[in-house]
This record gives structure tokens, sequence and C-alpha cells, in this order.
């Protein structure tokens, strides 16, 4: 069966770029057709055959890729796919484009619709787009929606990361998907029955994972926070921050596991497609504290495995956190929730949606 891999490009390593990586190690002859490869990920892509476009030799490519929006559906259009059985595309955005020749299948691990130009459109030219070019930005929107509508009708069939996602593509697609969740290697995280006095926070720094909701909440709190993570918002939460809250920047996988495995609970404020780093802290024994939007409320159940807040402002947080330290938690049944997202479970569900489709 010839199997050819895509993803949108390699600017940060992420969930959808872990979910990738999964996908490789389970074809790893397959070709990866991606836009662009930031130069600080071409080491982990070493031995992978990536195909990248034209975008790859521009400059722009490697920094502000954010600029690049108008050239997308440009470069997926530009990139010539082998004859394959089956092309299975990692998308958020516009790799989900790619056309297919002699009768290949696509099937597309959906994290989400595009999101700048659907849910989240306003946020993402009021955020990401420079004052100037903001006018021009929202009149691509309209264009942009419609080739990505065109996009997903060439999709044969989506798998959503979520129920969440499977709802989002109904409402833009109008097409069904199936649901597995993203793959958690569930037996490298340590249950340890040492705790330290600090909750965790893993996430990118930037508006839209709410961490100044966290750290207004625990400024008010007076417990100790961990802030695991970079992005363009640090110093703006680090003004706010008082002296409880400590920003660690980027950790490798082990001292993250070492941080989950020893604190008290993760803080997730964040409305997101899924929220990978919820398992790794169940993995890890630790409960969660998630905002109850996204996908979090479909890997957290509320008082058994964590606490679920309503609304992303400290008040809310706040009143969660006080849930959690009034509540007792088992370590290992914590552990055993974390299970139904393990790695294995991805592997044989994909596995078994790709031998479908090439069969057609």
């Amino acid at each position: 069966m010839r199997i050819a891999l895509a993803h949108e490009y390699f600017q940060q390593w992420g969930g959808a770029e872990r979910v990738t990586e999964v996908l490789h190690q389970m074809w790893p002859d397959a070709p990866v057709y991606t836009l662009f490869v930031e130069s600080r990920y071409r080491r982990a892509l070493r031995g992978w055959d990536v195909r990248p476009s034209w975008l790859q030799r521009l400059p722009l490519a490697g920094g502000a890729h954010r600029l690049l929006l108008p050239l997308l559906p440009r470069a997926v259009d530009s990139l010539r796919v082998d004859a394959v059985d089956v092309l299975v595309s990692s998308s958020s955005a516009f790799i989900k484009g790619l056309s297919i020749p002699n009768g290949g299948r696509q099937v597309c691990y959906c994290h989400s619709p595009t999101r700048y130009l659907w849910d989240w459109s306003a946020q993402y030219v009021r955020e990401e787009v420079p004052a100037a070019l903001r006018g021009a930005a929202r009149a691509l929107l309209d264009p942009l929606r419609e080739w990505d509508r065109r996009a997903a009708a060439r999709v044969h069939r989506f798998v959503a990361n979520s129920e969440a996602v499977r709802a989002r593509i109904r409402r833009y697609y109008e097409r069904d998907a199936d649901v597995v969740y993203p793959p958690v290697d569930v037996a490298s995280y340590r249950v340890r029955p040492e705790r330290e006095d600090f909750y965790l926070v893993v996430a990118r720094l930037i508006a839209y994972k709410h961490i100044d909701v966290a750290i207004r909440a625990f400024n008010e709190l007076g417990l100790r926070l961990k802030i695991v993570g970079e992005g363009r918002d640090r110093r703006r939460l680090e003004r706010i921050a008082r002296d409880n809250v400590e920003f660690l920047g980027r950790q490798p996988e082990e001292q993250l596991r070492e941080l989950l495995s020893v604190s008290r609970g993760l803080i997730f404020p964040a409305e997101d497609d899924f929220g990978i780093v919820c398992v790794e802290s169940l993995a890890s024994g630790r409960p969660v504290i998630a905002l109850r939007r996204g996908g979090a409320p479909e890997i957290v159940e509320d008082g058994s495995t964590g606490v679920l807040f309503d609304s992303p402002t400290p008040a809310s947080l706040i009143d969660a956190v006080r849930r959690a330290e009034a509540t007792v938690f088992d370590a290992n049944s914590l552990r055993a929730a974390a299970g139904r997202f393990d790695v294995s479970r991805f592997r044989e569900r994909m596995r078994s949606i790709v031998d479908e489709e090439a069969g057609k």
C-alpha cells in the first residue's frame, strides 16, 4: 500500500506535530508534504523524506510566517503528490487541499477547521496582523474561506481529534468525521508518591491560552504557580505576575514529565481543540483544573479526575482551585483514566481507517 503524509508546516513542535511524528512512525517510508520547515526543526525531521513547497525558499518562511497567509493556498496547489493509495494529512488549515492523482484517497486527521478563517477570524486579525495591513487581511477572509471549503471537499474521510472539533467540521464543512483522540505515550509518565507545593501551567504564552487568567487567579490565591512555555505574551504576563508565579520557559520533555509528576495539578484555562497536556497530567497521577470548553471536558471528569470551571475569568478559576483543594484524588485512578488516550489506541484506529480507505 502506497502512503503519503502531509502537514501544514513545521514552525513549532506542538500537538499537531507530535501527531504527525506518530503517523511517520507508523509509515516511516512515506513522503511528507509540507509548506515549509523552520530551520530549528530540521534536526527533528532528519531521516524523513520531507517535500516542502516553494515557500521554503522565501526568507519569510523562517520567522514571519503569519504574513504568508495570502500565499498558502497557492503554495498548496503547487505541491505535486506522487501517485498513492492514501494520503494522510495532519491538518489545521490548508494542507487538506492537496490534490491526489490517479484515484488516491485522502484521510484528513483534522486538529481544527482553519481557526483564523472561522472561529477566531476577528481575534486573528486583531492580534496577528500589523495594524497597517488589517483592512487588507479582512478583505482576504471571504475568498480564503471559499478556498478552504473547496479544500475540505478534496477530503474523502475526516478524522477529528475530539468531539468538539467534529462539531466544528459539521458546522463549517458540512461533513461528518470519525473521532480518534491524539496519541499520548502513557507509559512514559510516572506516578510518584511525593508532591511539591505548586500548580503547573504548560502552554504557549499567547492570548487565547488565557494564561493571564491563571496568573491573576493565583495572584489572589497566593498559591505557587509554575508556567512552562514561551510566546510573544511573556513580557506582558511577567508584568502582571507576583512573586508566587514563576516562568520556566521551554523545558525538555524529561523535565516536563518531572514537573507534572510532582505538581499539585495542572491548570488549563484555554478553550483548546483537545489538550494533550491534560492527558499527560492524568498519566502522571495529577488532577486537571480546566475550562469547560473545547476538548477538555472529553478528558476531565468533573470531581473525579479534576475540576471543570465555566468561565475564563479569575473568579471562576479561583473557585475551581478551591474545590480541587478540598477534593481527594486517587493518583492510580487518574493514571487509569489516561489509558483511553494511549498511543496504541491511536495507532490501531488510524491504521484501520487508512486500510478501509485503501480498499475503496
